[in-house]
């Protein structure tokens, strides 16, 4: 190393290994060469202002990256840079393997598919807003206070609460994954049930009005009998799910031969509907353009 020159060195190596520079240490353990591309991104900003250099040397399934540059005011700048791409090789390439193995930890009877599925929702349904900001400004903290990182270490004891996030996500992701299975599973009985049964009315039409009711006619158009649940409001805060069972529940009570709803599209994407399509399959069909239709929509209520 010059004289003078300070020389910021970023290793990809294994747990337990260190790798010591004349300011900062960086030891990282896998997705060698995204940290690579994650870092010559960053580093384009410093182009036409001073040089920065860098070098590979790989041991086996490790790199080691040593960064140089001859502009001491450029040092705060360019540990910045290097800790948001390691900020950002943690959300992006360690954070699905931390996901993973906290899955199979804490929740081993899942198979393959369905474990990809749960970590699916848990990346989806998780808070992305500033955290790589946020995990940024930790490392580069770090780094200027201790002038070296384990990145394994660092995530697992200075970042516990990023990890009990995780495993909140995790557990938030396997109760819904539950909950889903649980409705399928049902819907299928459902479905069973009604190709099993034998049908009581040749059609029952499902009229959907513009300001979230239902009624139910036979296949005449006329109101069915008062003894079935008649008239119910779909949108009623805090009753989706009620009302949801009440028209699958009154339609397989009638157990008609098809089923036909009218209404307008955003009407027909209703929860009640969707499931009702699970239920009774090729026997509904959707209704957009015949005179019943035009006078729901014309009704408005």
């Amino acid at each position: 190393m010059h004289p003078g020159r300070r020389s910021y060195t970023v290793g990809e190596l294994r747990l337990g290994s260190v790798v010591t520079v004349d300011v900062l240490s960086i030891e990282a353990s896998r997705h060698a060469d995204e940290l690579v591309q994650l870092l010559r991104q960053r580093l384009e900003r410093f182009k036409g202002r001073t040089e920065v250099s860098m070098r590979a040397e790989r041991q086996r399934e490790a790199i080691r990256l040593g960064l140089e540059w001859p502009d001491h005011d450029a040092d705060a700048e360019v540990g910045k840079e290097v800790a948001h791409a390691l900020a950002q090789h943690i959300v992006a390439n360690l954070e699905p393997d931390l996901l993973n193995q906290l899955l199979r930890r804490h929740y081993s009877q899942f198979d393959d598919a369905e474990r990809a599925e749960i970590l699916d929702s848990a990346r989806v349904d998780a808070p992305r807003r500033d955290l790589t900001a946020r995990l940024a400004r930790r490392i580069g903290d770090y780094l200027a206070q201790h002038g070296a990182v384990n990145l394994d270490g660092f995530v697992t004891f200075r970042l516990k609460d990023y990890v009990s996030g995780l495993e909140h996500d995790v557990d938030a992701a396997v109760d819904e994954f539950l909950i889903d299975r649980e409705y399928r599973e049902f819907v299928r009985l459902l479905h069973y049930f009604v190709e099993v049964q034998t049908p009581k009315l040749p059609e029952v039409h499902v009229m959907l009005r513009p300001d979230g009711r239902f009624e139910l006619r036979d296949h005449l158009m006329q109101p069915l009998a008062s003894e079935v649940p008649l008239d119910f409001h779909l949108d009623s805060q805090g009753a989706e799910m009620n009302l949801e069972d009440v028209l699958v529940s009154s339609l397989i009570t009638l157990a008609p031969a098809e089923v036909t709803v009218h209404g307008d599209d955003a009407a027909q994407e209703l929860p009640s509907v969707r499931t009702a399509k699970q239920v009774f399959g090729q026997r509904l069909r959707y209704c957009s353009g015949c005179g019943a239709c035009e006078a729901l929509r014309r009704a408005g209520v």
